[in-house]
């Protein structure tokens, strides 16, 4: 049928996947003729210069997505497959990725049936097979994962991975081809010869044995026992199951393009009639980012059903970004607690009116929180936020009415006498005890009396009285805001620059930037920071230390191998998916600056 679909989709178009569009692209944009920009960020692509490659792509990107113009995606995709051998690195691995995302969002039915689309996918499966021996690490294993995905019936990929298999050195993308092989194998029905697989079940390295496992075919051949309970083929009993969801999540963890199937083994778990299997699979699907995306409407029922998974579902569905979570929130409005951190800015007009009730109770923590996410259009609930200034909750209080700005004009007052001692918030809320002067969080009211109201002197003498007396973190971040205003204190910052203290090393180097200007310095301060990069490692400080090399631009041109390798990598950074998505979002923010 495939092979039907794909000489139909030939004769259409004169010469396969690639060739001109059925329809002109001014018709396929909604733009008129001669106003079309697709061809022209093509040729950009193709283009000397890295800045304008990005820029190009980064503009054809909004159009890859299967969520915003799916009628403009089959062509486009089969376009850049035809440029794809002339791609530089970056896009070879983008262009998969593309390929990857859309065969998960046809199989998840996120996306409608349509048999061109499939076409291009197998050529896209061909294409990636040519990339498998690429000098590049990350875009053979890149283009393991596109076969694996598609997994379109094709012997000749089969044996483009066994060949690269047998000679691959980089054991991730190595179990990374044997993933794929076995997706190959079960879409042909067919097997390898046992002493193939059982060469790779012995190797050295515990990450090509695990894929070895996962993807040898079970037909005709006895499940080891450790397979058998990896895969909860045992009936009856929940260890099987939840192992299975547990081995499921840390692929997800590690892996940018996991196996296919693994998010379908969470989805399952979290059906599971076992408790302990279901909360396994809800709190992988609660740190899923933007992953999750194709699979939303199959996590819906479960995050409207009563019970301990619906919590974690929701927070899934609101990291994905579908307002459809909305509803879920507010029905939670009035629990004790709400369960979410942070929530789209874009939802403030039907959720402030439940978080201002929250910040006149006796729990306003979670509303502190996500208003703090939204700065100006926080500012309905000033009259709230005020009355928190005399309460334990003064300092995220103060940091969010100065994330609100001028619009918070009427804060002004009690901020300057939080700022200058004059008024000390009690320590504990209904209680007389107040808080010791150097307790109350002078600092962060005297940043945000400057920001509602734009006279710097009271904000530059607690911050820098304080930044004498030794504080660190939060005063130099607030330096930096401040920026030349506080250009006297810039002798008080220089010793910081070699701190023991890894956040005062880093929030010294960007407020000594801001101070003075010398960006040499402060990259010189930051860059030892990016060396734990080479360990996949991914925390709040690295984000921050990413973000200010965005910041200084150009001078900060010593990053970019680092920063590159976080994107073309096929393997997670830190912890979690949501900090993974997080670093890669300010790696390209930061590349695009530097240029």
């Amino acid at each position: 049928m495939i092979e039907m679909v794909g000489r139909l989709w030939r004769r259409r178009n004169g010469r396969g996947p690639g060739a001109a569009a059925a329809e002109p692209w001014h018709v396929l944009e909604g733009v008129p003729e001669g106003q079309e920009e697709i061809p022209g960020l093509l040729r950009g692509l193709l283009t000397p210069g890295s800045r304008h490659r990005q820029v190009s792509w980064d503009r054809l990107e909004p159009y890859l997505g299967w969520w915003r113009k799916p009628g403009i995606l089959r062509p486009l995709l089969s376009e850049l497959l035809v440029v794809l051998p002339e791609l530089d690195r970056r896009h070879r691995i983008g262009v998969l990725d593309v390929v990857i995302r859309t065969a998960d969002a046809l199989r998840a039915g996120s996306l409608r049936a349509d048999a061109l689309l499939e076409a291009v996918l197998v050529d896209g499966q061909r294409a990636a097979a040519a990339l498998l021996s690429d000098d590049c690490p990350e875009v053979r294993a890149a283009a393991a994962g596109a076969a694996e995905h598609v997994r379109a019936a094709d012997p000749a990929t089969f044996e483009a991975l066994r060949r690269q298999a047998d000679v691959e050195s980089d054991p991730y993308v190595l179990g990374c081809h044997l993933l794929a092989a076995g997706e190959v194998l079960a879409a042909l029905g067919a097997t390898a010869p046992p002493d193939w697989w059982e060469s790779w079940l012995d190797h050295a390295d515990p990450h090509v044995r695990l894929a070895a496992r996962t993807a040898q075919p079970a037909a005709g051949q006895a499940a080891r026992a450790e397979e058998t309970a990896a895969r909860g083929e045992t009936s009856g009993q929940s260890a099987p199951r939840r192992a299975a969801v547990d081995r499921a999540g840390e692929l997800l963890r590690t892996r940018r393009h996991p196996p296919t199937g693994t998010w379908e083994t969470v989805l399952a778990g979290l059906a599971d009639d076992d408790s302990l299997v279901a909360g396994a699979a809800g709190a992988i699907i609660a740190d899923a980012g933007t992953r999750i995306s194709p699979y939303t409407d199959l996590l819906l029922p479960f995050a409207r059903r009563e019970g301990h998974t619906s919590g974690n579902v929701m927070r899934g569905l609101i990291g994905a970004g579908d307002p459809r979570a909305l509803p879920l929130v507010l029905k939670r409005s009035h629990d004790a607690w709400l369960g979410v951190a942070s929530l789209p800015a874009r939802w403030a007009p039907e959720v402030l009116p439940a978080l201002r009730v929250r910040l006149a109770g006796d729990r306003p923590e979670e509303a502190l929180l996500i208003l703090a996410g939204w700065g100006p259009t926080g500012a309905p609930a000033t009259n709230e936020l005020i009355g928190l200034l005399d309460t334990p909750h003064a300092r995220s209080a103060a940091a969010v009415l100065g994330g609100i700005g001028p619009a918070a004009g009427r804060a002004a007052g009690l901020l300057h006498d939080l700022a200058r001692g004059d008024l000390r918030p009690s320590r504990f809320r209904h209680h007389g005890y107040r808080e010791p002067p150097r307790r109350h969080g002078a600092q962060t009211a005297a940043w945000a009396h400057w920001r509602i109201t734009g006279d710097p002197r009271p904000a530059v003498d607690v911050i820098g009285a304080a930044l004498r007396t030794g504080r660190g973190r939060v005063v130099l971040s607030h330096l930096a805001d401040l920026g030349p205003l506080a250009a006297d204190c810039s002798d008080d910052v220089a010793p910081l620059l070699g701190s023991l203290g890894e956040w005062t090393r880093v929030g010294a180097a960007g407020a000594w930037w801001r101070l003075t200007g010398d960006a040499d310095t402060a990259v010189a301060a930051l860059l030892p920071e990016l060396r734990r990069l080479s360990d996949h490692a991914a925390d709040p400080l690295l984000l921050r230390a990413v973000d200010l090399l965005g910041a200084i631009g150009r001078p900060a041109a010593a990053a970019v191998p680092a920063l590159t390798a976080v994107i073309a990598s096929e393997r997670r950074y830190g912890a979690s998916i949501v900090l993974d998505e997080q670093l890669c979002r300010a790696a390209r923010t930061a590349l695009a600056a530097i240029g």
